[in-house]
């Protein structure tokens, strides 16, 4: 096995906490009234902080938006929780490349830079999902091969 593969049940584990990671970080997207109190904390520690850029005011886009994210990515934490495997694994890193994109694009925009520090997390796990996993090849990834088969 090459040094730089990661060992499929390794590889599972890094899926898995993936999904803990998004379940504990977006549950309060889900609904409007734990939304907007996560909200406010990030406003509060941003203005502690002294960070630059703008958190705007919600309004019912925002929430609504907010609320349909939270919603999805918290059925799609659960799913690489409950069945973790490559194809799920390669799903979510793009997923987190396209999220890290929009979330520095937002900062570069005026978004608050409070944004950058889930930017951190996104490559991460992003890279880490990506990473060559032992035993495996791109063409073995399918809908229904979990890792390492």
């Amino acid at each position: 096995m090459p040094l730089s593969s990661i060992p499929t049940p390794r590889y599972l584990r890094i899926v898995r906490a993936s999904g803990w990671y998004d379940l504990l970080v977006t549950w309060p997207f889900v609904l409007p009234w734990t939304f907007a109190w996560l909200y406010a904390q990030l406003g509060m520690l941003a203005a502690v902080l002294g960070l630059p850029g703008t958190l705007h005011p919600l309004d019912t886009t925002h929430m609504l938006l907010a609320n349909l994210l939270g919603s999805v990515v918290v059925v799609w934490s659960i799913a690489r929780m409950v069945a973790p495997s490559l194809l799920l694994g390669r799903l979510d890193g793009v997923a987190r490349f396209l999220f890290a994109a929009w979330q520095i694009y937002a900062v570069a925009h005026g978004a608050n830079v409070i944004v950058l520090g889930f930017t951190l997390f996104e490559l991460l796990f992003g890279v880490l999902q990506w990473w060559r996993v032992a035993g495996t090849s791109p063409a073995r990834v399918s809908v229904l091969a979990p890792a390492g088969t």
